[in-house]
């Protein structure tokens, strides 16, 4: 316990080493060779509002603006249901203030935030009610299967990232934890809390690492479905300094 501890903290140090840069993500080690892929608007995913262009999966994304008591960090989010989003747990731990703006820029406030303590997730209630949801897929992706993440990459645009996925693996951000999905998907700093969604636009997992090269990581649809079950053990966000 006192060895995973430290690998927690020096992940932490990392994380406040690129607040700066505006964002706030945990990077994994290379994962596997190949291509990857340029931001665009997904063109495999059939949900979309009718006649302005965007996807289900854009609609729901959401850029989180989260202030600690010395630093502030951006991320990304979506809407579970009408008042509650997902995130990252790096995202949100520690913040005083949360904001949230969606892909029209309209604009939220987190009133209370909690994060799991054993997977990468955070979840948001927001003031007021946002007008559309996310769906969990029923089932897992398959190595091959294409998928998406839509969320603003160093604050913003909004943009969507075309991939694949890899594989299950071992977090290396965390040995002793859950597996993860792995995915051939080109991310940068800002993207974590992105849901990442199947052909459907179903989402089939939440975004958290990258190595900002050719592959991202994700916590995986089990682990999604049991932080956001009704007894799931949560840990609420102090906004105190």
């Amino acid at each position: 316990m006192g060895d995973r501890r430290g690998h927690v903290a020096g992940v932490a140090a990392a994380c406040a080493a690129v607040l700066a840069l505006g964002a706030c993500t945990p990077l994994g080690p290379v994962l596997s060779p190949g291509p990857y892929a340029t931001p665009a608007v997904a063109t495999a995913t059939p949900a979309s509002s009718p006649g302005d262009g965007f996807t289900h999966a854009e609609r729901i994304a959401l850029r989180v603006w989260a202030r600690t008591c010395d630093a502030y960090r951006n991320g990304s989010a979506w809407m579970l249901d009408a008042t509650h989003a997902v995130t990252n747990r790096h995202v949100i731990e520690g913040a005083t203030v949360i904001e949230l703006t969606d892909y029209q820029g309209r604009e939220y406030v987190g009133t209370v935030a909690e994060f799991s303590r054993t997977d990468d997730l955070g979840l948001i209630t927001i003031e007021g009610e946002f007008p559309e949801a996310g769906v969990l897929a029923d089932d897992e992706p398959e190595p091959g299967d294409e998928v998406v993440a839509t969320g603003f990459a160093l604050g913003g645009p909004l943009a969507t990232l075309e991939g694949t996925f890899i594989d299950r693996r071992e977090n290396q951000l965390d040995p002793d934890g859950a597996p993860i999905y792995s995915l051939r998907m080109h991310a940068e700093e800002g993207n974590s809390g992105s849901p990442v969604t199947d052909a459907a636009g179903d989402v089939v997992g939440v975004l958290f690492s990258s190595d900002l090269d050719e592959v991202a990581g994700a916590v995986t649809l089990p682990r999604l479905a049991a932080f956001l079950a009704d007894d799931a053990p949560r840990t609420e966000v102090d906004p105190s300094c």
